[in-house]
């Protein structure tokens, strides 16, 4: 990618202008879709920073408004997990571990957690492209999620998923229509 702005923008969120109606009663009303966009452009600043820019003063900078963001929507999210395009709906506990790796345009709902079982630290997850995670859904252990699942809401994820736009549903999660 070029410049900033375009790293950016690359979040499937709507982006206004500063002097916008939108962007003024957004601030004005401190709405929830305001705070989801300053989280991301913190984090996309982070990633700009760090792998595309090496800025190590603008990196800590926007590291630490990215973590004041993030507690405020309990968000834990470190850069470089997320491929461009990530949509997140609504606030509310997202936990990533840092080795886990999620493709382009993936959606998650809120309270989703992708990480480890606990036993193994580098045990994390691979989730391919177009992945939405459902409200509550949990993608736990060294597996991979093949392009375009849907995971249910509160499902929790513990074996790979190798077909391609495959529903998940239940706990421990299984592949609908098998």
């Amino acid at each position: 990618m070029g410049n900033k702005n375009q790293y950016i923008k690359g979040d499937r969120i709507a982006y206004y202008p500063i002097l916008s109606k939108e962007n003024l009663l957004d601030w004005l009303f401190s709405t929830e879709q305001y705070w989801i966009r300053k989280f991301l452009i913190a984090l996309r600043s982070e990633e700009y920073y760090t792998f595309k820019e090496p800025n190590k003063l603008l990196r800590f900078y926007y590291f630490r408004r990215k973590n004041i963001i993030g507690r405020k929507l309990g968000f834990f999210i470190p850069a470089g997990c997320f491929d461009l395009g990530l949509h997140i709906s609504h606030y509310g506990s997202i936990i990533i571990n840092p080795k886990a790796r999620i493709g382009k345009n993936c959606t998650i709902h809120g309270n989703c957690c992708i990480g480890n079982r606990g036993d193994d630290a580098s045990a994390s997850p691979i989730l391919g492209e177009n992945i939405d995670l459902g409200q509550g859904a949990q993608v736990l252990g060294a597996i991979h999620i093949a392009n375009g699942a849907k995971i249910g809401a509160g499902s929790i994820v513990l074996h790979s998923v190798e077909k391609e736009n495959a529903v998940v549903v239940g706990i421990p999660g299984k592949v609908m229509g098998l």
